[in-house]
C-alpha cells in the first residue's frame, strides 16, 4: 500500500520539476527575444542618428550650393525647403504602406528568428 503513494509523489514531484523548468524555459526564451528587440532598436537608433547628421549636412551643402547658384542663400536654403515638405508630404500620405509594415516585419523577424540563424 505504501508503494502506490509513492509512486504518486514521486510523479507529483516530477510534474513540478517539469512545470518549474519549463517556467524557467519561458523567462530565459523571453529575456532573450526582449535583448534583441533591444539591440536592434539601440542600433537603428545609432544608424538613423547617424543618417540625420548625413543628411543634415548635405542640405546645408545642398542650400549653399543652390544659394551660389541663385545668388541668394536665402532661395538656395527654400528650395532645399521644398523639397523636404514634398518629401514630407509623400511619407504622410505613404507611411502606413511603407514605415510601418517595414517595422512591424522587422520586430517579427526578429522575434521568430531561431538559435543560429544569421541576418
Amino acid at each position: 500500500m505504501n508503494e502506490p503513494a509513492n509512486i504518486f509523489t514521486e510523479l507529483k514531484q516530477l510534474i513540478t520539476d517539469y512545470l518549474n523548468a519549463r517556467i524557467e524555459l519561458f523567462k530565459l526564451e523571453s529575456y532573450e527575444k526582449i535583448a534583441k528587440v533591444t539591440a536592434v532598436l539601440f542600433s537603428s537608433v545609432v544608424v538613423a542618428l547617424l543618417a540625420f547628421f548625413l543628411l543634415f549636412f548635405l542640405s546645408l551643402s545642398a542650400g549653399f550650393y543652390f544659394g551660389s547658384l541663385f545668388d541668394s542663400n536665402a532661395l538656395g536654403f527654400l528650395l532645399v525647403t521644398g523639397f523636404y515638405v514634398v518629401l514630407f508630404l509623400f511619407v504622410m500620405l505613404r507611411r502606413k504602406e511603407f514605415f510601418e509594415k517595414f517595422i512591424i516585419n522587422s520586430i517579427l523577424g526578429v522575434l521568430n528568428k531561431k538559435e543560429g540563424e544569421d541576418e
